[in-house]
């Protein structure tokens, strides 16, 4: 069963031709934002921190239930 995550409408942002289901998440120790999306091509999950471009998995991925390491995954996205 895919795992569900619920995104506010203001945290949402429009696809673009190589990432989809794209929203942002707050830092937890800063006032940034960060970008978590799936990729269309690989279907991983990406987040645009500087932990996940370091080594492909974040402590906001984690914390969704989503993979780090490029790994393909599915969830379901609902916007309310």
């Amino acid at each position: 069963m895919k795992p569900t995550i619920y995104v506010r409408p203001d945290m949402a942002l429009p696809d673009n031709d190589q990432w989809q289901h794209r929203f942002n998440v707050k830092s937890e120790s800063s006032n940034r934002l960060y970008v978590i999306s799936q990729n269309i091509k690989g279907r991983h999950w990406a987040c645009s921190c500087p932990g996940w471009k370091a080594h492909r998995t974040c402590k906001h991925l984690s914390a969704l239930g989503l993979p780090g390491k490029c790994t393909p995954y599915e969830a379901n996205l609902i916007n309310e």
